[in-house]
C-alpha cells in the first residue's frame, strides 16, 4: 500500500467547507449560490457565499473562478476575523496539492489571525489548519513531526471547538499515521475511536465514509477479513444516496484490496477500474495513482507481467508519484517482480539493487532527519534563552514606560476628581438656593391659603349668623305680627288689612329664602348633590328651564369642601340668572376619585371672556374659593351663542 496516496485522501475531510461537500453535488446548487450571492447586502455572508463557491468550482476544477470567489471573499470577510482567517485556510487547501510551502504558510496565517479568539467556529478552523499541515508534513516523510502536531495542536483544538464530527476525523488521522508505519494494530485502536464518536454525531457521511474507508484497508492489512467485509456493507449503504461522491472511489479501493485477498482478482481488477473511474476532486489524481499501483500487484498475482510493466513504467514516469521515497519503493519492487516474471532477470536484479539502495537511504534519511530535530532543538533552546534575555529586558522598559503611565494618570485622575467636586459643589450650591427658593414660595402660598381659608371660615360662619338671626329673630316677629293682623282682619273684614296681611306673606318668603340661600338647610341635613339640586329646583320660574345631572359625587365629602363647591355653583347660577338672558340652563356635576367636576351650560346671550365684567366680585368670590380647592377654570362663551363654564376641583382631605 503506497504510503502517500495513503495520506492525500485524507485531506477532503480535512477541507474547512467539507460539510458543504454534498450539496455541492446537486444540481443547480451552484446557481442557486450564485443568485443569492447577487442579492445579499450583508458582507459576512457575501464571504461565506463565495468561500462555498471556491469548493464548488474546485470541485469542478475551474481554478480561474476558484481564486475570483477566494479573493472576492477574503475581501468582504476582512474586518471579521473568522471570515479572514478561513480565507487563508481556502488558500491553504487550494495550493496543497501545488505548492506545499505556501499551503503550509497560508494555514499558519490562519492560525495566527485566530489566536486569542475563543468561539468554537475560531477552534474549529484552526484544529483543520494544524491538521492540514501536519499532513503536509508527513508527505515530506515527518511521520513524527505528523504525530506530534495532531495530539498535541489539532486534537486539543478539536476539543475546544466541541465539534465531535471534527474530532473523530483527528483520531483517524492519527490512526492513518500508524496504518503507514504498519503499526496496524495501534491503528485499530485509533480507527475505533473515530468511529465511535463519529457514527452517532455524523450529520453527514463524508467523514465517517473517510474513517470507514481507511479501517477497512486496516482490516484487511491485519487478515480480519469478515470485518472488512462488515465496513464495505456499511459503506454501500452511506454511498447509495450519493452516486457522484469522491468516496465513492474510496470504498471500490477497500473492494478491490478484499477481493485481491479473496484470490478474486479478475473481480478485484474491476473494482479498481470503477475506483478510477470515480476519482475526482482534488484528490483525484493522487486517488487514481493509488488505485493503478494495487492494479499492477493484482496483475502481479495474474501473472500477467507485461500490463504490470506498461502500467508501472508509466507510473514512473510520474514525478509528483516520485517524489517520495515510499512511493518509489513501491514502483521498483513492482518492475522487479514484473522483469523477473518475463525472464529479464538481470533488469529484475538491477531493479532490487535500487530497491535496496533506496530503502537504507531512506533509512540513513530518518536518522539524519532525527539529528537535525536534535540540532534544531538546541538552536531553539539557545534562540530561546536570548529570548528570554531580550523579554526581561522589553519588561523593564515596559515597566518603566508603565509606572510613568501611571503616574500621569494618578495626577489627571485627581485633578479630574477635584474638577468634579468643585462642578460638584457648584450645582448643589445652585440646587440648595433654588430648592429654599421654592420651599419660600410654598411657605408663602400656604399663608395665602390660611388666609383664605380664615377668609371663607369667617364668611360662612357670619352667614350663619345672619341666616339663624334672620329666619329665628325676623322671621319669627313678622309670623308674630301677621298672627295679629290676620285676627283682627278676621273680625273686622277690612280689605287693606287683608292686603298688608298678603304683603307681609311675601316679605316673610324673601326673608326665609333669602336666610336658605345664606346657609341652605338640605346641604347640612342632606349633603352636597341634594343641595344643588334644591338650588336649581327654587330657583326655578316660567320661562326658564334650569336642569341638574349629577355623576358619582361620594357623599363622604368634607362638609367645609361641600359648602365651597355649593358657594361656587350658587355664584354661577346665580349670573347665569341675571345676566345671560337664557331660556335653559344645564348644572352638572361629577366625581372621579379625589377630582371634582362642575360645569355650567345656558344658551343665553354670552359675554367675552376677556370683558371687564369678569372682574367682578362675584367672579373673585369663585376663583377664590378655585384656588383655595388648587382648581382650575375654563370659560367658553361666544356672543349671541351662550356660555359654558368647565371647573375642576381638587377635593383630597
Amino acid at each position: 500500500m503506497t504510503r502517500f496516496l495513503l495520506i492525500i485522501c485524507f485531506f477532503v475531510c480535512l477541507a474547512p467547507l467539507c460539510t458543504a461537500q454534498l450539496p455541492l453535488l446537486k444540481k443547480g446548487y451552484v446557481d442557486s449560490i450564485e443568485q443569492v450571492l447577487q442579492k445579499e447586502k450583508n458582507d459576512s455572508l457575501k464571504s461565506k457565499l463565495h468561500f462555498i463557491l471556491v469548493y464548488s468550482y474546485l470541485a469542478k476544477g475551474d481554478t480561474v473562478k476558484v481564486l475570483h470567489h477566494l479573493m472576492e471573499g477574503r475581501k468582504f470577510g476582512r474586518k471579521y476575523p473568522l471570515m479572514f482567517a478561513q480565507s487563508y485556510a481556502h488558500e491553504g487547501y487550494y495550493y496543497i496539492n501545488k505548492d506545499i510551502p505556501r499551503s503550509q504558510a497560508a494555514y499558519m496565517k490562519a492560525d495566527s489571525i485566530l489566536i486569542g479568539q475563543t468561539s468554537k467556529d475560531a477552534y474549529r478552523v484552526r484544529s483543520n489548519a494544524w491538521q492540514n499541515y501536519a499532513v503536509m508534513q508527513q508527505i515530506q516523510d515527518d511521520d513524527a513531526g505528523y504525530v506530534e502536531i495532531v495530539l498535541n495542536k489539532a486534537i486539543p483544538l478539536a476539543k475546544l471547538s466541541e465539534d465531535s464530527s471534527l474530532l473523530g476525523s483527528e483520531y483517524g488521522n492519527v490512526a492513518v499515521a500508524f496504518t503507514n508505519t504498519e503499526q496496524y494494530e495501534k491503528a485499530e485502536e485509533y480507527f475505533n475511536e473515530a468511529l465511535a464518536i463519529l457514527k452517532p454525531s455524523a450529520k453527514e457521511p463524508t467523514r465517517l465514509l473517510m474513517v470507514y474507508y481507511r479501517a477497512g484497508e486496516n482490516y484487511i492489512n491485519l487478515g480480519k477479513y469478515p470485518e472488512a467485509k462488515k465496513v464495505l456493507d456499511e459503506m454501500k449503504v452511506l454511498l447509495e444516496p450519493y452516486p457522484e461522491l469522491e468516496l465513492n472511489a474510496g470504498y471500490y479501493l477497500v473492494e478491490g484490496l478484499y477481493r485481491h485477498k479473496m484470490k478474486q482478482y479478475d473481480s478485484a481488477l474491476v473494482s479498481y477500474d470503477k475506483g478510477i473511474a470515480s476519482a475526482g476532486g482534488v484528490n483525484g489524481k493522487y486517488r487514481i495513482d493509488e488505485l493503478e499501483i494495487l492494479k499492477t500487484e493484482t496483475l502481479i498475482e495474474q501473472k500477467k507481467f507485461e500490463k504490470a510493466k506498461e502500467l508501472l513504467l508509466r507510473l514512473a514516469k510520474d514525478e509528483d508519484l516520485m517524489s517520495t521515497d515510499l512511493n518509489r519503493l513501491k514502483v521498483y519492487e513492482g518492475l522487479a517482480a514484473s522483469y523477473s516474471g518475463l525472464g529479464n532477470y538481470s533488469q529484475a536484479n538491477a531493479l532490487l539493487k535500487q530497491y535496496s539502495e533506496l530503502n537504507d537511504s531512506l533509512h540513513r534519511t530518518r536518522m539524519k532527519r532525527d539529528i537535525n530535530a536534535l540540532e534544531v532543538k538546541y538552536k531553539n533552546a539557545e534562540s530561546q534563552k536570548e529570548i528570554i534575555s531580550l523579554k526581561a529586558k522589553n519588561e523593564q522598559t515596559a515597566l518603566s514606560s508603565k509606572n510613568a503611565w501611571l503616574l500621569t494618570t494618578l495626577l489627571a485622575s485627581v485633578s479630574i476628581f477635584l474638577l468634579v467636586v468643585i462642578i460638584f459643589a457648584l450645582l448643589y450650591y445652585r440646587s440648595q438656593k433654588k430648592l429654599a427658593a421654592r420651599q419660600l414660595q410654598e411657605i408663602e402660598q400656604q399663608k395665602e391659603l390660611e388666609i383664605a381659608k380664615a377668609m371663607l371660615d369667617g364668611e360662612e360662619s357670619e352667614r350663619r349668623r345672619l341666616a339663624r338671626d334672620l329666619h329665628d329673630g325676623l322671621g319669627g316677629m313678622l309670623a308674630g305680627v301677621k298672627m295679629n293682623l290676620s285676627g283682627t282682619a278676621n273680625i273686622t273684614q277690612d280689605e287693606k288689612l287683608f292686603q298688608v296681611i298678603h304683603q307681609l306673606d311675601n316679605s316673610v318668603s324673601e326673608l326665609r329664602r333669602i336666610a336658605r340661600n345664606m346657609m341652605p338647610e338640605s346641604l347640612l341635613n342632606f349633603g352636597l348633590e341634594t343641595a344643588l339640586k334644591d338650588m336649581c329646583e327654587l330657583n326655578f320660574a316660567p320661562g326658564l328651564e334650569i336642569h341638574f345631572q349629577s355623576l358619582g359625587v361620594q357623599p363622604n365629602l368634607p362638609e367645609k369642601t361641600q359648602i365651597i363647591i355649593y358657594r361656587i355653583a350658587q355664584e354661577l347660577l346665580a349670573n347665569a340668572i341675571k345676566h345671560s338672558g337664557a331660556n335653559r340652563i344645564m348644572l352638572q356635576c361629577s366625581q372621579n376619585e379625589n377630582i371634582f367636576y362642575l360645569s355650567i351650560e345656558d344658551n343665553g346671550k354670552g359675554f367675552d371672556p376677556k370683558a371687564d365684567r369678569q372682574k367682578g366680585l362675584g367672579w373673585d368670590n369663585i376663583r377664590n374659593r378655585i384656588e383655595f380647592l388648587k382648581g382650575k377654570i375654563e370659560i367658553d362663551s361666544v356672543i349671541g351663542e351662550g356660555t359654558t363654564i368647565n371647573i375642576e376641583l381638587n377635593v383630597s382631605e
